[in-house]
């Protein structure tokens, strides 16, 4: 049995949004490496991940910043050749 299983439908909830919010990141990140689009779509995509990590975690705004906000500027100066202010 996995652990989420045995902390009960809270923990199984947390893991499903953590889940979710993984996956999109990772589909998002890919798109930015991987796509031809204009620098203000792609920054509109990354709000957009922002916009809706927060609807899954509410009030983690400071995790987002510290966990996701550096790795999509990263990507966004790679790809860019821009400097992102966090």
């Amino acid at each position: 049995m996995d652990a989420a299983r045995q902390r009960g439908p809270e923990a199984r909830t947390e893991e499903l949004k953590i889940r979710r919010l993984r996956t999109l990141v990772d589909l998002v990140t890919n798109a930015l490496r991987q796509t031809d689009m204009p620098l203000a779509e792609a920054v509109r995509l990354v709000q957009g991940v922002r916009v809706r990590a927060l609807e899954l975690f509410p009030g983690k705004e400071n995790t987002y910043d510290l966990l996701y906000a550096p790795r999509f500027a990263r990507v966004l100066r790679e790809k860019y050749r821009v400097q992102l202010e966090n």
